[in-house]
């Protein structure tokens, strides 16, 4: 993964304040002042506040006036990718090709609910099923929601469940809107297509139980591995030419 600049964000705080929520210290319904977290935690009032507006994104917390009530560790969560494709006989991996802090662009801010330039992570992945070359995708996390994401390996293992475990988030709602569209010359690369190939790509908005975005994905998929998108999106299966479903095309 490539180096990157860490944000001036209050990780340490953040991370003393998820634990004492995951310990009970925090306990769950419990009702505290932006003053007395500052007081118990021995921090300053803005660090605070930026530290519990991330916890009300990630579905620890919810907001009440100058108070927040904590909401504790999200139980259920929906199924990852990974559950999915296991059941199914498939085998995920990931070839992870970035994970780059950037200021968010006007798009990424408009998806996340983010001020335009805020801080987000850039996770760039080549998506293998089975050995084979399914899909280049991005996702695009507030800083706030995984510091340290850099440094986590994913290549073997869910990203929801790293967000879940590591990072305390739960996934509890996902919108996806799918559509054809001509691949980029990035798409072409990754995805071994012939210039002039579609992509069926599906954009996924991930949320918390605060109905907050904490992700938004754009997977870009090879067309002719019709198998796996219709075990995998059934709903996108449809709209793949029955050419293409018939007839693959270059394997990777």
């Amino acid at each position: 993964m490539q180096p990157v600049d860490q944000p001036a964000f209050p990780t340490e705080l953040q991370s003393q304040i998820e634990q004492a929520i995951v310990d009970g210290k925090l306990s769950v319904g419990g009702i505290f002042t932006t003053k007395e977290l500052a007081t118990i935690f021995s921090a300053e009032s803005l660090a605070l506040e930026r530290v519990m507006q991330a916890q009300v994104r990630k579905g620890l917390a919810i907001q009440l006036g100058d108070a927040y009530q904590i909401l504790g560790i999200q139980g259920k969560s929906l199924d990852s990718l990974f559950q999915h494709t296991a059941r199914a006989g498939i085998k995920p991996t990931s070839q992870v090709r970035a994970a780059i802090i950037e200021p968010a662009s006007e798009i990424v801010a408009a998806k996340l609910g983010l001020p335009v330039r805020a801080p987000v992570y850039r996770l760039e992945r080549t998506r293998i099923i089975n050995d084979e070359v399914l899909a280049n995708q991005v996702n695009y996390i507030p800083y706030e929601v995984s510091p340290g994401l850099e440094h986590d390996d994913i290549s073997r293992y869910s990203f929801q469940k790293l967000l879940e475990e590591h990072y305390h988030t739960v996934i509890t709602d996902i919108q996806e809107d799918m559509r054809l569209v001509p691949g980029s010359l990035k798409d072409l690369e990754i995805l071994g297509l012939p210039a002039g190939a579609q992509v069926l790509v599906v954009e996924r908005l991930s949320f918390s139980r605060n109905r907050i975005p904490v992700v938004w994905a754009s997977i870009h998929i090879r067309t002719d591995r019709y198998h796996y998108v219709a075990a995998l999106w059934p709903n996108a299966a449809a709209l793949l030419p029955e050419h293409d479903n018939e007839n693959p095309s270059s394997s990777p």
